[in-house]
């Protein structure tokens, strides 16, 4: 069975954690969203790399996202994740990001290790 999932490109990581925020009032799980930057505005301290680097490895996160969306990064843009298991947590997912004028929303899905892009919003 395919699991689908919402993927919306911020500015800023500030607005992309509003929508994240927004999404688990509105009662989406918070283990169904993830928020991944996807260039840094600042190199990163290095007292905190090794916990960057044990965070990488995310199970919402399918494919080269910084290719996907390489024409789109420039600086501090962001990501959010969102697992939808239904047709109607995809278009609440959708919604609630839509509010927060994302760059770009796209919903795929993942079947058995594959991941391929169902149509943009």
């Amino acid at each position: 069975m395919a699991v689908k999932f919402v993927v919306g490109l911020f500015p800023s990581k500030g607005i992309a954690e509003d929508a994240c925020n927004r999404l688990r009032t509105e009662g989406v799980p918070a283990l169904d969203i993830s928020l991944l930057v996807l260039r840094q505005t600042a190199p990163l301290p290095a007292t905190v790399a090794d916990e960057l680097e044990a965070l990488s490895v995310d199970p919402l996160v399918v494919g080269n996202v910084r290719e996907s969306f390489a024409p789109h990064i420039r600086n501090g843009e962001t990501a959010v994740f969102v697992r939808a298991h239904s047709e109607a947590d995809v278009e609440l997912a959708a919604g609630t990001i839509r509010q927060y004028a994302p760059i770009r929303i796209e919903v795929g899905w993942v079947e058995e290790s594959t991941a391929r892009a169902d149509r943009l919003l």
